[in-house]
């Protein structure tokens, strides 16, 4: 079977033109972590959508979106930028990231104190104690998950997904257990807080334990500079993940946010694996120039939107069974989920643009990608969500989603023009 699937790969190869081997060996464990997760993950929605009330569940999700948009503080490039240095063959990246993020991710603990505060002072003490509880763990449970960073820098892909598993099936099987034992939102809060930073913690101490990579000072000032233009560029992108949220919320309410959320389970989650994808990218694409990614680049282009218009397709004609079996709950959210999908037709496109400019560098593109993208979303979730609702955000989705693609797909026409005039 082994060798009848090199066969295979090979043929494939010759087809598009890509090492398949190395996406067949990199997909195949990104592809057992994202099914595994998604199937636990099942658990973890019926026991929400069964377990609580939209109510309880939409308040729950606020707060962890408004401790989501505070991340921004935290260094949320550093993951990349190991990524990229360990690629490169600077293994010692992965210890001074660490060293660097305990000191600059306490910004976090102090904005999430803040905010904590004002909602003391306002009487709303279920908010400020959840904000307070994530906010004490969350910038250790980022720094120590930087693991994933090196091994995926490394190309250890198998690793990288085992441990991922692990991870995320811990965390699901706790969550599930404490739904079913209690429905009180600050347990609740605390639980998830633990159970993503105890197993972040052991695992990046079994990474240490088994590579023992060196630990050195010297190259910590580039690290930090080139995470730090990362985590400065991810300031919109990371506001934009949780504004749409908390407008539903603000306008609508936290039945209406719950709705919300069920709707973008699945499209969000083949988001997630596209980004899981995008790691395995990353390290090819960082050894390669400009001049040899540009032959193929329009090809990849299209053929990752096509692979995404067959997944959107797909999911618009199975949505409706899937939350008749799973989530009767939530029957209202189908349409709206199903218009979400669209997105994905430009998601992997997006994802394929957005790893060669992070791999090689192009910190003003980046900038550039990210600033209108993110902002012009962040605008249209507050006008058109205050206008027309959850259809607002979601139009809201849609459109950025496909304009900031072909956006993102001039800016790289803008690169290779820059690159040829320097060759000349």
């Amino acid at each position: 079977m082994r060798e009848k699937a090199k066969v295979w790969l090979n043929w494939l190869q010759g087809y598009t033109q890509a090492d398949m081997r190395y996406l067949a060996r990199g997909g195949f464990w990104s592809s057992v972590n994202f099914f595994t997760g998604s199937l636990l993950s099942v658990f973890l929605v019926l026991a929400f959508a069964n377990f609580l009330d939209k109510e309880t569940y939409g308040i729950y999700k606020y707060i962890l979106s408004l401790t989501g948009s505070l991340s921004f503080l935290t260094l949320t490039g550093m993951n990349t930028a190991v990524i990229q240095a360990v690629a490169g063959g600077d293994e010692n990246a992965f210890l001074r990231s660490i060293r660097i993020q305990k000191k600059w991710n306490m910004l976090y603990v102090l904005g999430a104190v803040f905010l904590s505060t004002y909602y003391f002072i306002n009487d709303n003490h279920l908010f400020a104690y959840g904000i307070l509880i994530v906010g004490l763990t969350f910038p250790l449970t980022v720094t120590f998950n930087t693991y994933g960073a090196y091994l995926a820098g490394k190309k250890d892909f198998k690793r990288s997904s085992i441990y991922a598993t692990i991870s995320n099936t811990i965390y699901i099987v706790v969550m599930v257990i404490t739904l079913f034992l209690t429905q009180n939102i600050l347990i609740l809060i605390t639980v998830y807080a633990l159970a993503n930073f105890l197993p972040n913690i052991y695992l990046h101490y079994k990474i240490v334990r088994d590579f023992k990579p060196a630990r050195s000072d010297s190259g910590d000032q580039g690290l930090f500079k080139y995470s730090a233009q990362l985590s400065f560029v991810n300031i919109f992108g990371t506001l934009s993940q949780y504004v749409d949220k908390i407008v539903v919320f603000h306008y609508l309410g936290a039945v209406q946010l719950a709705v919300y959320n069920f709707a973008l389970l699945i499209p969000e989650r083949v988001r997630g694996y596209s980004k899981n994808v995008g790691s395995i990218l990353l390290p090819k694409l960082a050894a390669k120039t400009v001049a040899e990614i540009a032959p193929v680049f329009y090809k990849r282009f299209w053929q990752g939107a096509f692979i995404g218009a067959v997944i959107s397709s797909a999911y618009i004609l199975t949505a409706p069974y899937l939350y008749k079996l799973f989530l009767p709950q939530y029957l209202e959210s189908v349409i709206y989920s199903q218009v979400m999908s669209l997105t994905l037709i430009f998601t992997v496109p997006a994802t394929y643009v957005g790893s060669i400019f992070y791999a090689q560098k192009m910190i003003k593109t980046i900038y550039l990608s990210s600033a209108v993208g993110h902002l012009s979303k962040i605008g249209l979730f507050i006008v058109l969500g205050a206008l027309w609702g959850i259809w607002g955000v979601i139009f809201s989705f849609v459109l950025t989603y496909s304009l900031g693609t072909l956006y993102n797909f001039y800016l790289w026409h803008l690169e290779v023009k820059k690159f040829k005039s320097l060759k000349v």
